[in-house]
């Protein structure tokens, strides 16, 4: 874990001994998750990470690709113990069927968000380095339209109990429904035949 306030933020990631750098704008990061959704994209693996290294790496190894998935994930943000981790990213079949937050369908909410929160225009910002924009979005409060869409999509129906509530955040789901976007398991799958 990195302590933000202290701490330089990182500008590459390293995989088997060795650094590679990273382009760091927040832009390049919402492009390349951009790419992850893009089931075209993912059949040339080698592109998408490509469009984030400021030098192309000799040799894509299976670590340099998670090195590279854990900055887009800005792990280094989160104190978790490692199991934590691994327990975090399993997929759970709510989460598989939809995903609760698209960079590219909610950009809309995103550049509201930060313009009423942190009054920072995202189109006209020269830079803003991707951990800092995660860090950013992770602290918007509760009434931010991205967290109310991320709260609709994750609600768990079975849970209330009242008729008409039920109805109603039902409607509100399928009203902020995220189209069908590849699962990691199908990201996975693409980088594996890389």
């Amino acid at each position: 874990m990195i302590h933000l306030l202290c701490e330089p933020l990182p500008d590459s990631v390293t995989a088997d001994g060795k650094a590679y750098p990273v382009r760091t704008d927040f832009r390049i990061w919402l492009k390349f998750a951009d790419m992850l959704q893009n089931q075209n994209s993912v059949q040339n693996p080698a592109f998408i990470l490509r469009s984030v290294l400021v030098r192309p790496a000799p040799v894509f190894t299976e670590t340099f690709i998670d090195a590279v998935y854990r900055f887009y994930r800005a792990e280094a943000l989160n104190y978790q113990e490692e199991d934590e981790i691994s327990d975090k990213n399993q997929a759970t079949p709510e989460t598989r069927k939809s995903l609760l937050f698209d960079w590219k369908f909610d950009a809309k909410f995103v550049l509201g968000d930060f313009r009423h929160y942190y009054q920072m225009d995202l189109i006209s910002l020269d830079f803003l380095h991707w951990f800092e924009f995660c860090a950013l979005f992770d602290a918007m409060p509760e009434e931010a339209r991205c967290m109310k869409r991320i709260a609709y999509r994750s609600a768990d129906l079975n849970q209330i109990k009242d008729k008409n509530e039920k109805k109603r955040i039902r409607r509100l789901k399928r009203a902020v429904a995220v189209p069908h976007v590849m699962t990691d398991e199908e990201i996975a799958a693409g980088f594996a035949n890389f």
